[in-house]
């Protein structure tokens, strides 16, 4: 864990003892970065000895690595910027292995508090498109439609940690981040399922993420999970084929699919966890349901994977619940959200003099040749999606640079 702000550590570690306080850092200063990349990206510069000796004392430990996984906000400075940082350290050290993040997008609809919001992000997601194989992309606007779908906030004062640390004011501020923070951990955990209780497919993430990543310029992943309560209550029971319906009902998702837009689905891959055996019947029913709902590119296959995880014998609820891992073009909509608050601070300079070194106009120059960069950078990526709604799309990419690039890890 790495945090710039002494509390959010500190919190962590007086509520999940799971975590070894040797490895978490902390900033001498407890300053934070000031919502700013720049300032974030330049502390993990400066103690990237520190955080590599997190990371390796942890590598250490293992037997077989296989991948590292980053959690972290885009908006903000510590996440994006150390984040960022992060993301270049294990690309240069570990480069053959995979590396995939849960990013954490701000709430375009409202007025943040971060008003070079757009620049962290645009900063981040270069650095997405750079290192990362992989992103599994959680929108804060879909992530509070799920906590106000699905969740009694109320039943978050039964949280012994929440009623110790926090008072009532605190409790009205703190309870999306919980059941937002909920339904990512539950995400996470249940990608991972069939690595922690392997079976005869899905038992490793090279074969989980080549399932849902055709080429390495569609790596922006899409996440629903169903049912979800937020550990508060027993959720009713739900058959198989009814959960892969639940799972392709948009008001689940973890990106918001704007209504009228037509979104199709490059890759599609559904899992079934169980602590009892599962209807075959029905499980063909729900498959058969979704490939006919479901906008496949004339290019991309029809099947539908599914993944059959076990749940743990310790875990009292052993009724079915479900995630679906996707690859759509929904990420358009917020990237291109995106690129417009960008635009309108940038186009004035905005705000510039935050990411430079000194007050020169060779220095704010600089500074906007970086930004135009990372905008570029994003539009390939809006392009790219647009481009695989076709049915030609594959025929354009014969000569794609992954598979020239011997030297980046193969997804396929």
């Amino acid at each position: 864990m790495i945090d710039l702000e002494p509390s959010v550590i500190s919190k962590a570690l007086n509520a999940m003892p799971m975590f070894n306080p040797r490895n978490a850092h902390l900033s001498e200063n407890g300053g934070g970065a000031a919502n700013n990349w720049s300032n974030g990206y330049r502390y993990g510069h400066e103690h990237e000895e520190d955080i590599l000796n997190l990371i390796d004392r942890e590598v250490d430990k293992c037997d077989n690595l296989a991948h590292f996984q980053l959690m972290h906000s885009v908006a903000g400075g510590t996440g994006s910027g150390v984040g960022s940082k992060i993301l270049e350290i294990l690309q240069d050290r570990y480069s053959k292995k995979i590396i995939t993040t849960v990013s954490v997008f701000p709430s375009n609809d409202k007025t943040s508090d971060v008003v070079v919001q757009p620049y962290n992000s645009v900063l981040t997601l270069k650095k997405l498109i750079e290192c990362s194989h992989g992103t599994f992309v959680f929108h804060n606007d879909a992530l509070n439609n799920i906590d106000n779908l699905l969740l009694n906030q109320s039943n978050m004062r039964h949280n012994p940690y929440y009623n110790h640390h926090l008072n009532d004011k605190e409790m009205s501020g703190h309870a999306s981040f919980q059941g937002a923070n909920k339904l990512i951990a539950s995400v996470i955990a249940s990608i991972s399922n069939p690595i922690r209780f392997p079976g005869y497919m899905y038992s490793s993430i090279q074969s989980i993420m080549s399932s849902v990543i055709p080429t390495s310029d569609l790596k922006f992943l899409t996440t629903s999970i169903a049912p979800f309560s937020g550990g508060h209550s027993n959720h009713k029971y739900i058959n198989e084929h009814d959960m892969f319906l639940e799972l392709s009902d948009d008001r689940y998702k973890s990106v918001i699919s704007l209504h009228g837009t037509d979104v199709v689905f490059v890759a599609l891959m559904n899992y079934l966890i169980s602590g009892s055996s599962l209807d075959r019947k029905e499980i063909r029913k729900g498959i058969l349901k979704i490939q006919s709902r479901t906008n496949f590119p004339g290019w991309a296959t029809r099947s539908v994977p599914v993944v059959y995880g076990k749940k743990s014998p310790f875990v009292q609820d052993q009724l079915l619940e479900g995630i679906q891992i996707s690859n759509n073009t929904s990420v358009i909509a917020l990237f291109e959200k995106i690129l417009r608050q960008f635009d309108m601070l940038a186009k004035r300079k905005a705000y510039f003099n935050m990411y430079c070194e000194d007050n020169s106009a060779e220095e704010m120059n600089r500074v906007g040749g970086v930004f135009g960069e990372c905008r570029e950078a994003i539009v390939s990526v809006i392009d790219e999606y647009k481009a695989c709604k076709s049915a030609s799309y594959l025929d354009d990419e014969e000569e794609d640079q992954e598979f020239r690039d011997d030297g980046d890890v193969e997804m396929n």
